[in-house]
């Protein structure tokens, strides 16, 4: 089997796009940039409230896991992808979608609804998920496929994992795996809502599990339980030998074995911060995956951020390409 650089695990969703006025949010008691587990009958009523609205709903394969796999696979690297899909349409098409943009698709199946995670971005670019996880919740340990595990140099698992006991298992099945192979693991607590609900999980695999961690600042702030950055970084990195922490238009911190650096952003107009988090991992995944120096990592992932977010949507468009690989020659 060809090498694998990065394995991602994490929900197979199929993203509901629309840009809304923030008074929509308001109506639903939804606040900003959350991240909302919910029912099929709630998503199905926020989406015919949209349809009566004359919103327009853009469809793609998603979820935070996959669209890192993506952004990989679109810097060059090789990456690989689980996760547990319904045999439907939409599974089918998900499948096709990842197969598409050059990810190995090694996903489960069962019989139930593919997952989908309606995101409505506001008018300052923040996006507000509603997700019905449908099968992502079944995943299994035997989900897990061993040949991709034991051919790649990095395992890549996000918070949105702890929902059900059978993700947990399948997690702690991963890991096991990684640890004697050996591979690298790492973890991106994905939202400060995940963060709250499984906060002694996490708190457990920072201790034990844990090479590589991502984070924005409010996550960082739950999971070390202060308002100061510097205590948050020094309390995650006590554990963790690299810690990425993200600051939104201030760019970003990394301590890498002790040693902070600082990653400007890139200037950009921000149209809309869907997947941002997501592709600042793929960007600093790809460059760590192929022996860049610390600060280049975030480099790259500086760039992979600011160029999705100048556009709709949460993956960098075939239209945005020549612009991200512009910038990227301009990375010493």
């Amino acid at each position: 089997m060809k090498k694998i650089d990065v394995y991602g695990v994490c929900n197979p969703l199929i993203d509901l796009l629309c840009h809304i006025p923030d008074e929509f949010l308001q109506q639903w008691d939804l606040e900003k940039n959350r991240m909302y587990l919910v029912s099929t009958d709630r998503q199905h009523s926020i989406l015919k409230e949209l349809e009566n609205r004359s919103l327009k709903i853009e469809h793609a394969a998603g979820g935070s896991g996959a669209n890192t796999m993506i952004g990989i696979a679109q810097l060059g690297g090789h990456s690989a992808f689980t996760g547990k899909i319904g045999f439907d349409p939409r599974g089918d098409q998900y499948r096709n979608d990842l197969e598409d943009k050059g990810v190995k698709a090694a996903l489960g199946a069962g019989e139930g609804m593919t997952g989908s995670s309606l995101i409505l971005v506001s008018n300052d670019g923040s996006r507000t998920m509603n997700t019905h996880l449908g099968m992502c919740q079944e995943l299994e340990p035997d989900d897990i496929d061993e040949k991709v595990l034991s051919s790649t140099s990095i395992l890549y698992l996000t918070g949105f994992l702890w929902d059900t006991e059978s993700q947990k298992a399948s997690v702690r099945h991963a890991l096991e795996m990684a640890e004697n192979l050996p591979v690298k693991v790492a973890l991106s607590l994905s939202d400060p809502f995940c963060v709250e609900r499984h906060h002694q999980d996490f708190n457990e695999l920072i201790r034990s599990r844990v090479d590589l961690l991502f984070c924005n600042q409010e996550e960082a702030f739950t999971m070390m339980e202060t308002q100061v950055t510097q205590e948050a970084l020094a309390g995650l990195s006590e554990n963790v030998e690299t810690v990425v922490m993200t600051l939104g238009n201030r760019g970003s911190l990394i301590c890498n074995q002790g040693q902070i650096f600082y990653i400007d952003p890139i200037e950009v107009e921000v149209v809309d911060t869907t997947g941002a988090g997501d592709a600042y991992a793929a960007g600093f995944l790809y460059g760590f995956s192929h022996d860049q120096s610390i600060m280049n990592c975030g480099r790259i992932a500086s760039v992979m951020a600011g160029t999705v977010i100048e556009q709709i949507g949460p993956r960098i468009e075939n239209t945005s390409m020549k612009t991200l690989k512009e910038r990227l020659t301009n990375i010493p």
